[in-house]
């Protein structure tokens, strides 16, 4: 046989190109079966790596399934925050604003916004959270201020008809 047959004769056996037989028969020293074990030594590494390979882009689709899932739900986040308000009130609505909006001052402002807004609290401010994605209006705060919660209550003394013995303290 010539070489051109016997490099056919290798790729039908070996499944591997033209090339790649004609390179590893001449690489032989024009040895067949040398040539048909290198060939296949060389198939099971790409085979490995093939797997390897699968396996990463495996990883890859999954990394991508799961970043578009973080997204979706970030964009959902941000367009319930932007959605829904925060309404301000006292004895009277002071503003109302988008639960975004005071997410993005208490974030930046924390040393200032926390002691605020516990302050107003104990004078009655409300705190409420209201918007299409509430199925009730959330109140954070007193329905009153501490002052005007609950009055002290009052006693009054009726003066007994006849003397009693109050105990320990009449006597």
């Amino acid at each position: 046989m010539n070489d051109f047959e016997n490099v056919s004769e290798l790729v039908n056996k070996t499944g591997a190109s033209f090339e790649e037989a004609r390179y590893a028969y001449e690489a032989c020293g024009k040895d067949m079966v040398e040539a048909a074990i290198m060939l296949e030594k060389a198939h099971s590494k790409s085979s490995g790596r093939s797997r390897f390979n699968a396996e990463i882009n495996s990883a890859k689709q999954s990394f991508r399934r799961n970043s578009r899932r973080a997204a979706d739900c970030a964009g959902s986040l941000f367009g319930k925050l932007c959605r829904n308000n925060v309404r301000i009130a006292g004895s009277r609505e002071y503003f109302r604003i988008p639960v975004i909006a005071a997410v993005i001052c208490a974030l930046l402002l924390w040393e200032i916004i926390v002691p605020v807004v516990l302050i107003s609290i104990l004078f009655g401010v409300t705190y409420t959270f209201f918007g299409p994605d509430f199925s009730k209006e959330f109140v954070f705060g007193f329905s009153k201020p501490v002052s005007a919660a609950q009055s002290a209550p009052t006693y009054t003394y009726t003066k007994p008809d006849e003397p009693c013995d109050n105990g320990f303290f009449n006597k």
